[in-house]
């Protein structure tokens, strides 16, 4: 149960602050019209390159991190459900 909850988490901490740094780019991107900005990039790539790198990386680490925890939670919940019932329905085998 905690790793599902710390997965879910995770996916939605990583999710919201790709979202909010690609929204913080957007905002910056007429100033860095004004300043001036690398043609090679493009008006908002080179504004995402000023506001950071650094929350990119870390919201695609939150977010592997949460797909981790979610699918070993769920491994976890599905070998419990279904290996242990099969094991338990299993016919017995004939003595000779």
């Amino acid at each position: 149960m905690k790793q599902l909850i710390g997965g879910g988490i995770g996916v939605i901490s990583g999710i919201l602050l790709f979202g909010f740094t690609l929204v913080a780019a957007a905002v910056y991107s007429p100033q860095v019209r004004e300043t001036g900005y690398s043609r090679e990039f493009g008006l908002f790539l080179s504004a995402l390159w000023e506001v950071g790198v650094v929350p990119i990386v870390l919201s695609v680490f939150f977010f592997i991190i949460g797909l981790v925890l979610l699918f070993k939670a769920t491994d976890n919940e599905w070998k419990a459900k279904y290996f242990l019932a099969a094991e338990e329905t299993k016919p017995k085998e004939k003595e000779l």
